[in-house]
Order: C-alpha cells, then sequence, then structure tokens
C-alpha cells in the first residue's frame, strides 16, 4: 500500500510517495503541493504500479495522467518501467548499439550506467552495433549468454549479471514498441553470486588497515566495515547534519533504497571524532570532503593501503567491508531489524552478503549445538535376567562349541534368543 508523508528534503519541504513495485520499494519526491495534488499523483502512480506487476495496461485516466506529468516525475517513473520515453523513434534507435546508448544515457546515471554500458557493450562486441534489435531471436541471445563464458572467458557471475541488465534493456525497447518481443523472455539465467569473490575482513584485520589512514580515509573504511554503508553513494551523500549525535544514530538517504537510520556503533565513535577535529572551525557539509566527484576511483587507493597494514587486498574491497559488517550484525540481532540499519532484504543478504567465517568453523568444532545428543552408539535396552537359584544352575548342561550336542533346556534357550534383539 502507497503511503504519504510530508519531509524536508534539504532546503525544501514537500511530500514523499512511498509505494512498492513487483517487491522494491520506491521513493518518489513529489514535491511542494497541496495534499490533494499529492493524493492525485499517489493514486496513478499505484494504478501504474499494479497494471506493470499484472503485465496489464493502465486505466485511462492514469495512462493520460503518466503523458502528461512534469518532465522530473515521468522520468523517474520511466527509469522504472511505469512509463514510456518520450523520445520519438528514430530509424537509428532500431539498432542495438544506438538504442542501448540512448536508453543509458536517459535513464541512469554514474557507475548504474557505467555497469550497464558493460553489458550493452558485451552485446554489440558480439552481434555487431549496427545490428537491428528486431533481427535478435531468443536463439540468439542463448547463444550470446553462452558466448561470454565459455569463448570471453567472463566468470559465471559477471556473464549472468550482463544478460540480466541486457534483457532489461530489451524489455524497455518493448515498451517503446520498437520491437515485439523481448529475445531474452524465457531464458534461464544463473545467479550473480560469485563465492571466490567474497572475502570476511576480520576486526584484527580492520585495525591494522585504520592504522595506515589518515583521518577521512579512517572514516570511509569505518563506514563500511562498522555501518555498512554503500561505497562510495551512501558515503558521498552523507553529511555532518545527519550525524545525530544526541539520538547515537546516522540518517543515511540512499540514492538506493531511499531514507534509513542506523545506529552509531561503538568502533565509529572515535572515527567521527577525528574526522570532526580535522574540520577546524569552518566544517565541510559532507562529513567526506575530499572525494565528490562520483567516478573517483577509491578502490585503488584502498588496496595500496590495505598493502600498507601488511595484508593482500582483497576483490570487492568495499562489498566485503559492507558484507563483514552484516556477518557480525546478523549474529547478534534479529534479521528484521539488520535489513533496516543496512537497507537491504534477508534475501538479498543470504544471496550475496552473508559468509561462513573462521569462527563459525572453530565453534562448531569445539561445541555441541545439539543439546544433550552425544556421537555415541545407543545399545538397545535388554530385559533384566531372571533370578536363578543354585539348583538351576546345576541343572543346565553347557553347550559345547560345535558338537551339535545340547543339553535337555537348550531348545528354551534357543527361542528365547529369537525373541532378543541381536547386537
Amino acid at each position: 500500500m502507497a503511503t504519504l508523508r510530508k519531509e524536508k528534503y534539504g532546503n525544501r519541504v514537500g511530500w514523499r510517495l512511498q509505494f512498492r513495485q513487483g517487491g522494491k520499494r520506491r521513493s518518489l519526491w513529489i514535491g511542494n503541493t497541496s495534499k490533494r495534488v499529492a493524493n492525485t499523483v499517489m493514486r496513478h502512480v499505484e494504478e501504474l504500479a499494479r497494471a506493470a506487476d499484472a503485465n496489464t495496461t493502465a486505466d485511462a485516466e492514469a495512462a493520460k495522467w503518466v503523458r502528461g506529468v512534469d518532465q522530473r516525475i515521468h522520468k523517474t517513473l520511466t527509469k522504472w518501467g511505469l512509463a514510456v520515453s518520450r523520445t520519438s523513434v528514430t530509424a537509428e534507435m532500431k539498432l542495438c548499439g544506438h538504442y542501448f546508448e540512448h536508453l543509458i544515457t536517459d535513464r541512469w546515471e554514474g557507475r548504474t550506467a557505467r555497469n550497464y554500458r558493460q553489458g550493452a557493450k558485451s552485446f554489440t562486441d558480439h552481434f555487431g552495433y549496427d545490428r537491428p534489435l528486431s533481427s535478435i531471436t531468443k536463439a540468439d541471445f542463448a547463444a550470446w549468454h553462452r558466448w561470454m563464458s565459455k569463448t570471453k572467458g567472463l566468470a559465471e557471475a559477471t556473464a549472468n549479471k550482463r544478460a540480466k541488465m541486457v534483457r532489461t534493456l530489451l524489455k524497455e525497447a518493448v515498451h517503446a514498441q520498437i520491437i515485439a518481443e523481448n529475445p531474452g523472455t524465457g531464458h534461464k539465467i544463473g545467479g550473480e553470486v560469485n563465492p571466490d569473490r567474497q572475502f570476511y575482513v576480520t576486526a584484527e584485520a580492520t585495525k591494522s588497515i585504520l592504522s595506515q589512514c589518515d583521518s577521512e580515509w579512517a572514516l570511509i573504511i569505518g563506514l563500511c566495515r562498522y555501518a555498512g554503508l554503500r561505497c562510495p553513494s551512501e558515503i558521498q551523500a552523507l553529511t555532518w547534519s545527519d550525524v545525530q549525535w544526541d539520538e547515537n544514530r546516522l540518517r543515511i538517504d540512499s540514492p538506493k533504497t531511499g531514507l534509513r537510520f542506523c545506529p552509531i556503533f561503538e568502533p565509529l565513535r572515535p572515527l567521527f571524532n577525528a574526522a570532526w577535529d580535522r574540520t577546524g572551525d569552518e566544517p565541510a557539509i559532507h562529513v567526506v570532503s575530499r572525494y565528490r566527484d562520483r567516478e573517483t576511483n577509491l578502490r585503488t587507493q584502498c588496496h595500496r593501503i590495505i598493502e600498507a597494514a601488511g595484508l593482500v587486498p582483497w576483490q570487492k574491497c568495499f562489498v566485503n567491508l559492507r558484507a563483514s559488517c552484516r556477518t557480525d550484525l546478523e549474529e547478534q540481532f534479529p534479521a528484521h531489524v539488520v535489513n533496516g540499519w543496512l537497507g537491504q532484504s534477508s534475501r538479498i543478504a543470504e544471496r550475496h552478503y552473508l559468509q561462513t567465517t573462521d569462527a563459525h568453523w572453530e565453534r562448531a568444532a569445539s561445541n555441541n549445538p545439539f543439546g544433550g545428543v552425544t556421537g555415541g552408539v545407543t545399545s538397545v535396552a535388554q530385559p533384566p535376567p531372571e533370578p536363578t537359584t543354585e539348583d538351576d544352575e546345576d541343572e543346565k548342561t553347557p553347550v559345547l562349541a560345535g558338537s551339535g550336542e545340547t543339553g535337555p533346556d537348550t531348545r528354551h534357550a534357543q527361542e528365547d534368543s529369537n525373541l532378543r534383539p541381536s547386537d
């Protein structure tokens, strides 16, 4: 169910609409308008999302509204697949490379646009930049997916990720009525998880790395490892006004998932204090003031710092810092609490973030997680022997091994033994 709330966004006050589309949480800034207008926007957006989820056509009123809405909201709705791009389709846009570049430029920016361009380039490298979109068949799409792994040598997770991106681009071509059918529909694409690239950053390793950092880099590493912030998007967006000292929490306005709050955990306090002291009498607006360019390559410098600490740099350095944070928090807090703090779902965490650490193995080997159950074999209970007298013992004749001869009570003893459980 969609919700409306009035909030302050930067220096502006206005209405924000939050709703779910295909299981994903969406947040749309409507702006400073009347509540009646905001409710009208909410009603139309709800109808567009319902139609998209059901793969049906939205009602006429919502379709008319979205065609005339202002460019900012229309661009956002187009990005989510709830509206069709207003750009007229030219003959050039019916070609793979030209269409992909136009759509990516219009829809995304920053690292997201870069990732989509990588997927599009893999596609056009195989089929050609000027290949007509309408000539791509389902068999072509499947052959290209296999080609990325077997011929180009990409990791399976990377090939799967790019295949899903191109399938999304082709879906938009269907919405724009450039092609009648998405050739990627129905093709099974595996997961994007590569366990070989997962790495748990221990507390000891983190301390060694922080010892090699200046105050700003220590805060970048700390925010990833001790608060699970996404780097660079969420860290670059963090301002000093978002650091709520009295309430001991961070306000994180994520470009990806919207607004959330996270505790200022104990290891972060000294890092914030050191960074604040560095700002002097005129503190900067942003917590991280040195690296403001969204295209800045922080990974290379992070690897240098890790090497200076005497460690071997691991792949996906910032993602694995965030994953290590998630793994630690999951040990102490319920999943739904950690989801709210880190801005992710349990499903995503299980697939991409949660890791099995050395501590898990050691604890499993040194403790018994099964309560009172032991590893020994429990023998079947035997009935207690019947009391005997001295006279009875004298009357029994022992069986001679291999003789085939038995005493007078042997028949009954054999019958009784057949009723008892065997060893």
